[in-house]
């Protein structure tokens, strides 16, 4: 079953940009909900074929072959909870076929249940308690129950599947020395990523950064930040703003378009940073005012997009 030809026109494709909308498939593992964007899916598929692979982590299940693709195959249920009864393979269970970060990765779940529309406001983000790692992002409030949203971003991490490539050395990024400690703020509700982002800028010479866990928090600093500066003086606070798209209460798309509407922000460089590389999304950044657009993991091209940014600001 093919979600964006099917289920995704019986609630309509969210074609404007900026409307802090998003369609959620919820998924059951382990008898719990949780949640995808609809982007990042490709089709629901039955499992059949699966191929193992010698010295696979634990929740790699192998690989199977879907047309004239293969891809590698996580046993969520597993990854999620250990071997139990409960989350043994059973012959109904569906595969989630999900792209993003430009590759195609297949995760075992229970079953699927529907598509549902919803504001970004309504998803809540999980409160980060040190020394708890956890995969999941953020919850909603569905039908009587919670459902999380996983990061499978931080998940395929684990597992060290990512095939993508990287553009550029951001250790060997030419930066002039006047533009490294210009305040950089980076938006992102995934810690592994907000950590990564902050340690590849580190490593790249820029010393004064801030990181944020979603776009509303981002909005409510740069707001006050406007209220008491003018567009000569907001660099001393903020000189370029690197976002994610999928983030709770605010999506980097409704930031972005909030700040080219305030007449003191309006001019702030805005980095789109996202794993969704579809021609819809780069389109939509384009349409709220992005000044650039760099797909995770890339974060070699992510330092030397901000650099360039900052140079250019500076002269």
């Amino acid at each position: 079953m093919s979600i964006v030809n099917t289920e995704a026109q019986n609630t309509g494709i969210l074609l404007d940009a900026g409307t802090n909308e998003l369609e959620v498939l919820v998924f059951r593992v382990g008898g719990q909900r949780f949640g995808v964007n609809v982007a990042k899916v490709r089709e629901v598929l039955s499992i059949s074929d699966v191929t193992s692979m010698p010295s696979a982590h634990d929740a790699i299940e192998g690989v199977t072959q879907i047309r004239d693709l293969v891809v590698s195959l996580v046993n969520l249920p597993k990854y999620l909870f250990g071997v139990t009864p409960e989350t043994q393979q059973n012959p109904t269970d569906q595969m989630l076929l999900l792209e993003f970060s430009q590759q195609m990765i297949g995760f075992r779940v229970e079953a699927t249940e529907r598509i549902y529309r919803l504001s970004w406001k309504d998803i809540v983000p999980v409160p980060n308690i040190a020394g708890m790692d956890s995969p999941i992002t953020s919850v909603i409030q569905l039908q009587g129950s919670l459902v999380s949203m996983l990061d499978f971003e931080t998940i395929v991490a684990e597992f060290d599947l990512d095939d993508s490539p990287q553009s550029g050395d951001c250790k060997q990024s030419q930066v002039c020395d006047d533009i490294h400690n210009l305040p950089i703020l980076y938006a992102d509700d995934s810690k592994l990523i907000r950590a990564r982002i902050k340690d590849e800028l580190t490593q790249a010479g820029f010393t004064n950064l801030r990181g944020f866990q979603d776009g509303a928090d981002t909005w409510e600093y740069l707001s006050a930040l406007s209220e008491s500066n003018d567009q000569k003086t907001l660099s001393t606070h903020v000189a370029t703003l690197i976002t994610d798209v999928e983030m709770p209460r605010m999506d980097g798309l409704t930031l972005t378009k909030n700040l080219r509407k305030n007449s003191v922000l309006q001019s702030l460089p805005v980095v789109v940073f996202s794993s969704i590389a579809s021609k819809d999304n780069e389109k939509k950044a384009v349409q709220v005012g992005a000044n650039s657009q760099v797909t995770k993991p890339h974060f070699g091209e992510l330092i030397d997009v901000v650099s360039k940014l900052l140079q250019e600001a500076v002269s």
